[in-house]
C-alpha cells in the first residue's frame, strides 16, 4: 500500500512530460509555419510598396508637366537629370530598407501628343531590401490637360461681345449728362472705353462699369439735334452711366452637358443645368456656396434650382489663348521652319473649304505658295479637289488680293446686305468658309474668322472616330445673309445651316449668327430640326447671340439645341488648342 503514491506521481510526471512534448511540437510547427510564411508576407508588403511607388511616379511626372507645360516635348532623353528616366530609377526618400523607387517611360511620341493632346506614360515601381528580392509593379497612365473640350459651353466673360453693340453709347462724363444743359448735346463713347469696361469679369467691376477717358478711350460731345459729333473730345475725366449687356440664364434654359465660365453667372428664375460639372470661377463671392448673381438684386441669391439640376460650383479659370498661331507649326509651308513642314495645309486670304467624305474641295485664289497635295498654285483661280483631308487647315491673312471688299470666293452673295452685324468679307483677311461632311479628323483654323456656310457634319455622327474642330482667332459665324431691302429679309438665294457637329472655339470674340436680329425666324418652337443644333462643344471669349424671341416664340434667327459630344473627353480634333497653363490630369490608369 505504501508504493501507490509513488506510482501515481510517476504517472503524473509522464503526463506532464507528454503534454509538454505535444506543446513543444505545436509551438515548433507554428514557428515553422510562421517562418515559412515570412517571405510571402514580405513580398506582399513589397508588392504594395512597389504599386505605391509606381503611383508616385505618375504624380511626379504630372508635377513636372504642371511646372512646365511643354515638358512632354522632351521625350525620354531630353532631361538626363531626371533619374526616373534611368534604368536604376529614382529612389523614394523615407522608405529606408524598403529600397522603393520608380522609373518611367513615355509610350507616346511628341508628334502623337501634339496631335491628340494625350501623354501615355508607363511607370514601374520597385521595392525590396536587396536586388535579388525586389518586387516590381508596372502601370500605364494616360494624361491630358484640363481643356475646352470637356464642356458643351465655355465662356470667359458673360456679356454680349462689346464690339457688336457699343459703337455708339451715351454716357455720363464727370457726373454730367448734357454739355449745355438743354439736352441738345450728349456725351458719347464711340466704342473703346465702353468695350474695355464691359469686357471685365462681373466680379472685377463690371457690375458698376466706368472708365477713365484717355487718348485711346476719348469721350466725344455729340450734337443730338443734327446727329453729328461736335469735334469736341475729352481725354481725361471719368465716364459712367452706361450698362453692359449681361447674359442671363432664364427659366426654360436647359444645358445638356458640362458648363464652365470664368465669369459669374447671372441667373434669373430656374434654368436647368443638367450636369454636376457646372462651374464658375467667381473666386470670392459673399457666400461660399453661391457662384451666381441675380439681375434684380445685383448680388448672389440662393433661389431654388430646377430639379434634377445643379447650381454652379467653383472651378479654377481656363484661360483662352490670345490667338491660334501655334497651329501654323503643323502645316506646310512653314514660314518659321521651312525644312520641317507639318502634315497640314496652309492657305492665305479668304478660302472656301467644302468637305465631301474623305476628300475636300478647296478654293483659295489668293494662296501663292503651297505643296501640290494642298493646292496646285498654277490653277488657284478654280476650285480644286484634294484626295485626302489634311489633319489641320490654317487660313492666314494676305497682304495682296484684287477683289476689293469682297472675299473673291463667293461671299457676300448677290444681293446680300453687308451693313449689319456680319462677317468682314475683305479678301485680305484670314477667313475660312466651311461646309460639308467629314469622314476623318480635321481642325480648321482662321487667323481671323471661320464662317459656317452650310451644315458641318461628321460621317458617322457621334458613333465613330470622325471629329471636326473649328478655331477662329476672332469670330465663328453661322452664315445668315439678309437682303438689302428696308426690312432686311432673309436672303432667298441662301440656305441657312442647322446642323453643326464640331468643337467650336472663338478666342477673342464669339460664336454667333450673322444678322441675328433681322429676317424671319429660322426655327419653330416644336421642330428640333429647325433649331441651331450643335453637337460637340462651344468655347468663346464672349457669349454670342443666335436669335431673338418673344415669350419663347422665335422672332428672328434660331432657337438653340446644344448637346455635348462626350467623345471629346478622350477624342480631340487634331492639334486642338488647350487653355494657357492648364493643369494636367490622369484620365485613365491600368496595370501595364
Amino acid at each position: 500500500m505504501a508504493a501507490r503514491p509513488e506510482r501515481d506521481q510517476g504517472m503524473a510526471m509522464l503526463m506532464v512530460i507528454g503534454i509538454m512534448a505535444v506543446l513543444t511540437v505545436f509551438l515548433l510547427t507554428s514557428l515553422g509555419l510562421a517562418l515559412s510564411n515570412a517571405p510571402a508576407s514580405r513580398r506582399d508588403q513589397d508588392a504594395k510598396t512597389a504599386e505605391a511607388a509606381a503611383e508616385a511616379g505618375v504624380e511626379d511626372y504630372l508635377a513636372r508637366l504642371d511646372a512646365s507645360d511643354s515638358y512632354w516635348t522632351l521625350g525620354n532623353t531630353g532631361d538626363p537629370g531626371n533619374l526616373a528616366f534611368s534604368a536604376a530609377g529614382r529612389p523614394i526618400q523615407g522608405t529606408g530598407g524598403q529600397g522603393a523607387s520608380y522609373r518611367y517611360q513615355l509610350l507616346s511620341t511628341s508628334t502623337s501628343t501634339a496631335r491628340d493632346g494625350r501623354v501615355r506614360l508607363q511607370v514601374t515601381g520597385t521595392s525590396g531590401p536587396n536586388a535579388a528580392g525586389k518586387v516590381s509593379r508596372t502601370i500605364t497612365a494616360t494624361l491630358q490637360p484640363k481643356g475646352f473640350l470637356q464642356y458643351i459651353y465655355l465662356s470667359d466673360v458673360e456679356v454680349v461681345d462689346p464690339d457688336l453693340l457699343y459703337s455708339f453709347t451715351y454716357l455720363t462724363y464727370n457726373g454730367q449728362t448734357n454739355w449745355n444743359g438743354n439736352g441738345r448735346y450728349r456725351f458719347v463713347d464711340l466704342g473703346p472705353g465702353v468695350r474695355q469696361a464691359c469686357a471685365q469679369y462681373h466680379y472685377a467691376g463690371r457690375a458698376n462699369p466706368s472708365f477713365t477717358a484717355s487718348v485711346s478711350t476719348p469721350v466725344t460731345v455729340w450734337d443730338t439735334w443734327n446727329n453729328v459729333a461736335t469735334g469736341t473730345t475729352f481725354t481725361a475725366g471719368t465716364a459712367s452711366g452706361f450698362s453692359c449687356s449681361e447674359i442671363t440664364w432664364f427659366t426654360g434654359d436647359v444645358v445638356q452637358g458640362p458648363l464652365h465660365s470664368n465669369d459669374a453667372l447671372q441667373v434669373s428664375g430656374n434654368p436647368l443645368f443638367t450636369d454636376p460639372k457646372t462651374e464658375s470661377s467667381w473666386a470670392n463671392p459673399p457666400a461660399p456656396a453661391q457662384r451666381w448673381w441675380t439681375a434684380s438684386a445685383g448680388q448672389p441669391s440662393l433661389g431654388t434650382p430646377s430639379q434634377p439640376g445643379y447650381w454652379p460650383v467653383y472651378a479654377d479659370p481656363l484661360q483662352l489663348p490670345a490667338g491660334n498661331s501655334t497651329l501654323r507649326q503643323y502645316v506646310e509651308p512653314r514660314a518659321d521652319d521651312p525644312a520641317n513642314p507639318g502634315p497640314g495645309c496652309y492657305y492665305t486670304g479668304a478660302t472656301r473649304i467644302t468637305f465631301t467624305g474623305t476628300t475636300m474641295k478647296v478654293y483659295s485664289p489668293w494662296t501663292t505658295n503651297a505643296p501640290a497635295r494642298c493646292l496646285v498654285v498654277a490653277n488657284r483661280g478654280v476650285e480644286q479637289t484634294l484626295s485626302t483631308i489634311p489633319p489641320v487647315i490654317y487660313v492666314d491673312a494676305t497682304a495682296t488680293c484684287t477683289s476689293g471688299s469682297a472675299s473673291g470666293v463667293g461671299y457676300p452673295a448677290a444681293g446680300e446686305w453687308t451693313g449689319g452685324v456680319t462677317t468682314d468679307y475683305d479678301c485680305h483677311r484670314g477667313t475660312a468658309y466651311v461646309s460639308g461632311t467629314v469622314s476623318g479628323q480635321v481642325t480648321v483654323a482662321g487667323l481671323d474668322d471661320v464662317v459656317i456656310t452650310g451644315d458641318v457634319l461628321t460621317q458617322n455622327g457621334t458613333s465613330g472616330t470622325d471629329v471636326i474642330g473649328l478655331v477662329a482667332g476672332n469670330y465663328v459665324w453661322v452664315y445668315h445673309p439678309v437682303d438689302a431691302s428696308g426690312s432686311h429679309n432673309n436672303l432667298a438665294a441662301a440656305s441657312a445651316p442647322h446642323q453643326i457637329q464640331a468643337a467650336v472655339l472663338s478666342l477673342r470674340h464669339s460664336f454667333l449668327v450673322q444678322n441675328w436680329t433681322y429676317g424671319a425666324a429660322l426655327s419653330s418652337t416644336g421642330s428640333t430640326a429647325s433649331k441651331l443644333n450643335v453637337v460637340g462643344s462651344i468655347g468663346q471669349k464672349f457669349r454670342g447671340p443666335v436669335g431673338t424671341n418673344s415669350g419663347g416664340v422665335p422672332v428672328s434667327g434660331y432657337l438653340k439645341n446644344y448637346v455635348y459630344d462626350s467623345r471629346l473627353n478622350v477624342l480631340q480634333p487634331p492639334y486642338f488648342l488647350k487653355p494657357d497653363s492648364s493643369p494636367w490630369v490622369v484620365t485613365s490608369i491600368a496595370d501595364r
